[in-house]
C-alpha cells in the first residue's frame, strides 16, 4: 500500500477509508490519522452548504462545544478545520460499536440490567455536558453508540452528535441551529427529534437540563420496549402525545420490569420540567436504586384451599366456613312465617356455630373436610382454628418471600461507586479486589462474582475485578498498517507512525513495534509502529560526459 499525496488527505492529515453515513448536512467517513496514528471519524460539510457563512459557523459550533468536555462516554474532538480551509470538516476519536437503534433493531430490546447500564453511562456523559455549561438537546437511540464485548456484555457507551447542543435556557428554533438530517421540524420552526424531544422543546420554549433528562427517559423506554415512548401514526400525533399524553408504564409492555424502573421512566417523562429529576446525578442514583430492586413477579392463580393428602400436618390454615345459598322465599311463605319463627331460626344458627367452635380441637389444624352443614337460612359463619404455638413450618399455600437479593449491575462503575451501590443493596465487597489488564479505564469495575442479576443472601461478599489501567502491546508485526493501528488503539495506546524502507517487507506493512511486543504498559503510552515504504528506489549516479579530444596541430613545413 503506497502513501497518498497530501492533496488527497482531508486537512492534509486524515486518509479516508470508508463512508460511515451521510445526512442532510454532512457525510461521515472512517479515516486514519497519518500524523498521530489511530482511527478517527471525519465529518465533512456538504459542499453546497459550504458557501453559506452561517451554516459553516453552525457546523463548526459542534466542535467548539465538544472540545470543552472530557469524559470517557463523550465523543472526543481530535481536530477541526481552520477559517481558511477549502473544506469544512471536524475529526472525532473513533468510537467502536453500533448505535443503540441498530443494536435493538438487530438483537431486540435489552434486558433491564443492560438497559439501565446504557442509561447510566449516558447520564454520566450528560453530567459532563451540563457541567461544561451546555445541554445536548438531541439524546436519542441514533446518537448513542454501544460497544458489545466478546463476552456479550456492554463494553462501552458513547454519546455523539452535538449539532443541537447549546447553552441552557435557549430555544431550539431552526433559525438558531443547523438543521440536520436526524432532527425533524416541529410546528413553528422548532427543531428536534419528535420521538424524544421534550414538551418545552417542541413548544419552542427554553430548554434546560430537564429536557435532556426527558430524552433519557425516552431512551430507556426504547431500550426496554424496542420503541420510543409515544409512537403514533404520524409526526403530528407523536408531538401531541409528548405535549399531553400520560407517560407510559414499561411493565405493561415488558414482563418482569420492577416497579422502581417504571417510576424512573415516568418521572423522567413528566410534562413539567420541575417535576422531573433535578440533575443527571439524581437520575443516576434513582437508576442505581432501581437496578438493585427485585424483578416484578408474575401474578399466579390463588392456590386451592384443599391440600394434598401428604401435606405437612403441622401447617395451619384459615378456612372459610361453607356458604350455602338460602332457599328462595316466596311471598306466601313469607306471609306464613311468623316473626317468632325467624327468631327461633336465628337462635338455632348461633347455637350451631357455637357447637362447631367448641368441637374443634385446640392446637389441631382444620382440614377442608371438617366443614359442618349449615341450615339453609343461616348467615355464613367463619371457622377459625386456633394457631398452635409449636407450628413452625410455613403455610404451603402462602410461600414466604425469597430472602436473597440480586447483585446490582455495577460493571462500568468506578470502584468507589460500586462499593456504595453494593452497600445500599445490603451486600459488601470481598477482599482482596482482583485486577485485570485491558482497554477499560483504570479503576473501572469490569466483572463481578456473583454476576450482576444473580441472587445471593443479604450481607454476602461480592468479588470485584477492576481494570488495572495497563495492557500488553499486541503483536502487529507483519500486518497492514490499518489493522495494526486499530488493534493497538483498541488496547488503549497512543500511536506514532514511523516510515522506513525495506527490501523484504511489502509497503504498508508494520516492520517493528517500539516498545517491544508484549510489554505491559499504562494506557495512553505512545507506541511507535515502524511501517515499510517498500524497497528504496536507486538514485541514478550521473555519468560525466566524455571530453572531446582536441586535435593537435601539425607542424608547418
Amino acid at each position: 500500500m503506497t502513501d497518498l499525496g497530501e492533496s488527497q488527505l482531508i486537512g492534509g492529515r486524515f486518509r479516508i477509508r470508508a463512508l460511515l453515513g451521510s445526512g442532510g448536512t454532512a457525510s461521515v467517513y472512517e479515516a486514519l490519522d497519518v500524523d498521530a496514528g489511530g482511527l478517527v471519524a471525519v465529518k465533512v460539510l456538504h459542499p453546497h452548504l459550504d458557501d453559506t457563512p452561517g451554516l459553516r459557523a453552525a457546523f463548526l459550533r459542534e466542535a467548539a462545544v465538544a472540545e470543552t468536555m472530557l469524559h470517557p462516554a463523550v465523543v472526543r474532538l481530535v481536530a477541526a478545520c481552520d477559517a481558511g480551509s477549502r473544506e469544512t470538516w471536524t475529526a472525532w476519536a473513533f468510537a467502536p460499536g453500533v448505535t443503540l437503534s441498530e443494536l435493538v433493531r438487530t438483537r431486540g430490546p435489552l434486558d433491564p440490567r443492560r438497559a439501565l447500564l446504557v442509561a447510566d453511562r449516558v447520564l454520566g456523559a450528560l453530567g459532563a455536558v451540563h457541567a461544561a455549561g451546555y445541554v445536548h438537546r438531541d439524546v436519542s437511540a441514533s446518537n448513542v453508540l454501544v460497544q458489545i464485548g466478546p463476552d456479550g456484555e456492554i463494553a462501552a457507551v458513547t454519546l455523539i452528535d452535538f449539532g443541537l447542543a447549546d447553552r441552557p435556557g435557549r430555544s431550539a428554533r431552526s433559525a438558531d441551529v443547523l438543521v440536520s438530517d436526524a432532527p425533524l421540524e416541529a410546528p413553528a420552526g422548532v427543531v428536534g427529534n419528535p420521538s424524544y424531544a421534550s414538551p418545552e422543546q417542541l413548544r419552542g420554549e427554553a430548554v434546560g437540563v430537564a429536557g435532556d433528562l426527558y430524552q433519557v427517559g425516552g431512551l430507556l423506554h426504547f431500550a426496554l420496549v424496542g420503541e420510543p415512548p409515544f409512537v403514533r401514526g404520524s409526526t403530528d400525533e407523536t408531538i401531541r402525545a409528548h405535549l399531553s399524553a400520560l407517560p407510559p408504564t414499561v411493565s405493561v409492555r415488558v414482563r418482569g420490569v420492577a416497579v422502581e424502573i417504571d417510576r424512573v421512566v415516568v418521572r423522567a417523562l413528566l410534562k413539567e420540567p420541575d417535576d422531573r429529576f433535578p440533575s443527571a446525578d439524581a437520575m443516576r442514583e434513582a437508576l442505581a436504586s432501581a437496578a438493585s430492586a427485585p424483578p416484578r413477579r408474575s401474578v399466579e392463580p390463588h392456590p386451592p384451599l384443599a391440600e394434598p393428602s401428604d401435606a405437612p400436618r403441622s401447617a395451619t390454615r384459615v378456612l372459610p366456613a361453607p356458604v350455602v345459598s338460602p332457599a328462595p322465599v316466596t311471598a306466601d311463605a313469607r306471609s306464613r312465617t311468623s316473626p317468632m319463627t325467624w327468631v327461633l331460626l336465628s337462635a338455632a344458627a348461633i347455637l350451631v356455630g357455637a357447637l362447631v367452635f367448641a368441637l374443634v380441637p385446640r392446637g389441631a389444624p382444620v382440614e377442608a373436610r371438617d366443614s359442618v352443614p349449615m341450615p339453609s337460612a343461616t348467615v355464613p359463619v367463619e371457622v377459625a382454628p386456633s394457631i398452635s404455638p409449636t407450628a413452625s413450618a410455613p403455610s404451603p399455600s402462602q410461600p414466604t418471600a425469597d430472602p436473597r437479593v440480586p447483585v446490582p449491575s455495577i460493571v462500568g462503575r468506578s470502584e468507589s461507586e460500586a462499593r456504595d451501590i453494593l452497600a445500599a443493596a445490603g451486600l459488601r465487597v470481598a477482599t482482596p479486589t482482583a485486577s485485570s489488564d485491558g482497554p477499560d479505564a483504570v479503576g473501572t469495575v469490569v466483572a463481578t462474582t456473583p454476576a450482576p442479576g444473580e441472587v445471593t443472601p443479604p450481607g454476602s461478599a461480592v468479588s470485584l475485578t477492576v481494570a488495572s489501567g495497563f495492557a500488553a502491546i499486541p503483536d502487529v508485526r507483519g500486518t497492514g498498517v490499518d489493522a495494526a493501528q486499530y488493534d493497538v488503539a483498541s488496547a488503549g495506546f497512543a500511536i506514532v507512525l514511523q516510515r522506513a524502507s525495506s527490501t523484504t517487507v511489502p509497503a504498508g506493512t508494520v516492520i517493528a513495534v517500539d516498545p517491544a511486543v508484549g510489554a505491559r504498559l499504562a494506557h495512553g503510552t505512545r507506541v511507535t509502529l515502524v511501517v515499510s515504504t517498500g524497497a528504496p528506489t536507486a538514485t541514478p549516479v550521473p555519468v560525466p560526459p566524455t571530453p572531446t579530444p582536441t586535435p593537435t596541430p601539425e607542424p608547418t613545413r
